[in-house]
């Protein structure tokens, strides 16, 4: 057996998508055309008519590539979680990190023919995202840029100066601005007192840091509080109202209806 969908990403270390489209407590396989397509207990079979690469992990399982794994979850995903998935893909951390964007549109573009979900993939990379740490951040990105704030730039260093002084990576930041936005999830007492003197530093060195948390996320009225807090910051930065009109995702990704143009479109 070929192992698919979230059973593949779950043999190669890759963090399963939030949404609930598929049955998890199934194993998952690809196969070819009607072949070898059955009926077995606790196993869901997925036919596919093009060819898909394979790869061996542990010396033992049969894997989707990657690359195709996620073209095969853009039938089943909604777009936003496609970018999403699409990010964890790239992470910044080396461990985590399975494959970069280049190869992503590579593997894209050389398919030939149709197949579901081939548009929601080309949105995806539009609006995806190198070097990203975790997947709510992905998800705050995308919601400030809904709204029709710019897109944030992702990990931007800073460096605090100084020989033997460290640097830092902001989680996104309007560099222009010096505005960094900062998810923070749930910490231990070592860690809020560390981000407490990363904050410190970063506000001694100019910058206006907008700290986000999940509750900030959990449901579009939070959301929309969120971005009036940081185009408030905005406007206190810059003297400039930026009009916040709420777009899809989709609507997002074709492009069209960008002001600031800072949304890369491949």
């Amino acid at each position: 057996m070929v192992y698919d969908l979230c059973t593949a990403l779950e043999l190669q270390s890759v963090e399963l998508p939030m949404e609930h489209v598929l049955d998890k407590r199934r194993l998952h396989v690809a196969v070819r055309g009607g072949g070898g397509k059955r009926n077995l207990r606790g196993v869901a079979f997925h036919r596919y008519s093009r060819p898909f690469d394979e790869v061996l992990v542990d010396r033992r399982f049969r894997c989707v590539a990657l690359p195709d794994v996620w073209m095969h979850y853009a039938a089943v995903l909604s777009l936003e979680e496609l970018v999403v998935l699409t990010d964890c893909l790239m992470r910044r951390d080396g461990r985590l990190h399975r494959v970069g964007l280049e190869t992503l549109i590579a593997e894209f573009e050389s398919v030939e023919g149709r197949f579901d979900g081939k548009r929601k993939c080309r949105q995806a990379l539009r609006l995806a995202r190198e070097g990203t740490d975790s997947s709510y951040e992905t998800r705050l990105r995308l919601v400030l840029m809904m709204y029709g704030l710019p897109c944030p730039e992702v990990n931007y260093p800073v460096s605090c100066g100084g020989a033997g002084k460290r640097g830092y990576f902001l989680d996104m930041a309007y560099p222009e601005w010096m505005i960094a936005i900062e998810y923070d999830g749930e910490h231990h007492g070592r860690q809020w007192k560390q981000d407490n003197g990363r904050r410190e530093a970063l506000e001694n060195m100019g910058w206006s840091v907008i700290k986000v948390f999940y509750e900030d996320l959990r449901d579009e009225a939070a959301r929309a509080a969120l971005v009036e807090r940081v185009a408030l910051r905005i406007r206190q930065k810059t003297g400039i109202a930026l009009p916040l009109v709420r777009r899809s995702v989709e609507r997002l990704a074709d492009g069209r209806s960008w002001r600031y143009g800072t949304l890369q479109c491949r």
